[in-house]
């Protein structure tokens, strides 16, 4: 029987989103639509490749916003070929849902709160993309 780890992603790799072939192609597949716990906000990263959403949790105590994410299942044998595709300063660690679960997904280095824009008041990025 195969084994499967959750990953959550909030930008590029959303169902529908230019990079979701990545974990189809992997063999993953959709497990729910979420969102974040309050203790995130959200910042547009732009780089040579264009733009992409970075989730970076606020120290304890702050209020963040809640942001949408998908949860997939993709099996762990390929779990080491999707994380190496991630460029910086975008990474995987460890996300808090709304029903205070945990599980594994994108969040990024503390560096692009300096260098990117705050788009914290959309609740996720396809809500940013429509308003664009």
């Amino acid at each position: 029987m195969e084994e499967y780890m959750d990953i959550a992603v909030a930008g590029l790799h959303l169902s529908g989103q230019p990079l979701n072939y990545q974990l189809v192609s992997l063999g993953g597949r959709l497990k729910k639509t979420c969102f974040t716990a309050p203790k995130y906000k959200m910042f547009l990263i732009k780089d040579e490749k264009g733009m992409k959403p970075g989730l970076v949790r606020l120290s304890n105590g702050q209020l963040g916003g809640q942001y949408e994410l998908e949860v997939w299942e993709l099996p762990v044998e390929h779990a080491g070929r999707f994380i190496a595709q991630i460029p910086a300063p975008l990474g995987i660690g460890t996300l808090m849902l709304e029903n205070g679960e945990t599980v594994k997904g994108f969040i990024c280095e503390p560096l692009v709160v300096q260098e990117s824009e705050d788009i914290s008041l959309y609740p996720g990025w396809r809500a940013f993309i429509a308003a664009r």
